[in-house]
């Protein structure tokens, strides 16, 4: 079952196109790793999908669902109604390379916020639902810490959890391992793997080749803001026939 489908996604920044007429469907349970070189349009992609960024053209489905556009007077679409964008969001998760938590509020407050202010969900209920999610991320003794309290890996975690607290039906993954650590990027990958083990739908980029090969049922290369390859992990990654992708995993191996 489709989950999400994006049709014919463009996307310019000051007349530069920056994604070129991207179709990508994502099917309910799917892992899904983006990879590509850096300025090839994977995080503008995960902006449009979570409506960060409005695409210039193109349709994009939620759950059957289409989301809803309209041209304004110089002929771009904007978003249709900006209060059905919070209940969008709260079915598609992100999640930051920078982790985006509120500084001034606790784990147990950046967790419960989304769930008691979009979903309306009763605050005791949230409460609970929040420890269940601190004791699933293996950080249950920080619920009363603040983000500067904690490690970046931490902060990570903690933001994965806020994003799961609010159920989405596809969970995105901006770098979400590049800003930390190296010795840090274990805890994160190893929590994405069991997410994605429990059936969490789940796209991915990541300049984590070995996560990518390992966890995805699906890889899309891109380039130059187009999707150049797409396939299972082993079609992309021993790929012969395309050039692009034969030099960008030469120079990844080469790291």
């Amino acid at each position: 079952m489709e989950v999400l489908g994006l049709k014919g996604i463009c996307k310019s920044f000051n007349g530069q196109a920056i994604l070129k007429d991207i179709d990508l469907s994502i099917q309910k349970g799917e892992v899904v790793s983006i990879i590509g070189p850096s300025g090839s349009g994977k995080s503008t992609l995960l902006r449009c999908i979570n409506l960060l960024e409005v695409p210039d053209q193109g349709e994009i489905k939620l759950e059957g669902e289409m989301v809803k556009f309209q041209a304004n007077k110089e002929g771009k679409l904007t978003l249709f109604g900006r209060k059905r964008v919070s209940p969008y969001r709260s079915k598609v998760g992100m999640v930051f390379q920078h982790f985006n938590l509120w500084t001034h509020k606790t784990v147990l407050e950046n967790i419960i916020e989304g769930p008691t202010k979009v979903n309306k969900m009763p605050k005791a209920e949230a409460v609970q639902l929040a420890k269940e999610l601190l004791h699933k991320v293996g950080l249950a003794d920080k619920i009363n810490s603040h983000p500067s309290e904690l490690s970046g890996g931490q902060q990570q975690r903690i933001a994965i959890a806020r994003a799961l607290a609010m159920n989405p039906s596809v969970l995105l993954f901006d770098e979400a391992t590049s800003a930390l650590d190296p010795e840090l990027v274990g805890e994160v990958l190893k929590l994405m793997i069991e997410l994605a083990e429990g059936g969490m739908t789940m796209i991915v980029v990541t300049h984590e080749m070995k996560f990518a090969e390992k966890v995805s049922d699906r890889v899309v290369f891109m380039d130059k803001g187009a999707i150049v390859k797409s396939g299972k992990p082993e079609e992309v990654f021993y790929c012969t026939d395309q050039p692009r992708l034969s030099s960008f995993l030469q120079r990844i191996h080469a790291v």
